[in-house]
């Protein structure tokens, strides 16, 4: 019965990442706070620091959202109306002079806080399953049969740092 647990269990950790082999990363890390893929394609969307001409933070909108398209040779593009609105935009939320809260539109429920810090170590931290990280990608495994505005998400995976250690926590979604 052990036995079968820990298969099981082991099962459950590694199918994710094996469902992600072959993903690009973003082609451009510079300012990149994490980014989000999912399984329908390979297409990536990125949230990274908003900056002034000037090179500071945008201070009324800090995080820029933009999606590398690795199915059309890797074009950079701004979100489309829906997916500003409907799934990947975030808002963010002043809480002191360099932190901020942050949803997504698509999932309000789970905050996000970013951390400015002047020497480049600027950050996103969750907390996923009683576990705070440092957000560095979000893999979002839609259901089969789904598409378009119905698109129903079955889980999304978290990969981070907690402290010096790598995580990567599972985010069921219930209906």
């Amino acid at each position: 019965m052990k036995h079968t647990l820990l298969l099981v269990c082991l099962i459950n950790l590694i199918l994710p990442v094996l469902a992600q082999s072959g993903y690009p990363k973003p082609s451009n890390m510079k300012d990149v706070l994490f980014y989000i893929q999912h399984n329908r394609g390979h297409n990536t969307y990125i949230y990274a620091l908003n900056r002034l001409d000037d090179g500071n933070i945008n201070k009324k909108d800090p995080i820029e959202v933009y999606r590398e398209l690795f199915d059309e040779d890797g074009k950079i593009k701004p979100l489309s109306v829906i997916q500003r609105n409907f799934a990947y935009g975030i808002s963010t939320q002043v809480v002191d002079s360099d932190s901020y809260e942050a949803s997504i539109v698509s999932l309000p429920s789970q905050k996000f806080f970013l951390h400015i810090k002047s020497n480049k170590g600027s950050y996103v931290e969750t907390t996923v399953n009683n576990v705070k990280m440092r957000v560095e990608r979000i893999f979002i495994q839609q259901k089969e049969g789904t598409s378009g505005l119905g698109t129903k998400v079955d889980h999304i995976i978290f990969y981070g740092k907690s402290g010096h250690r790598s995580v990567v926590e599972k985010l069921e979604i219930k209906e």
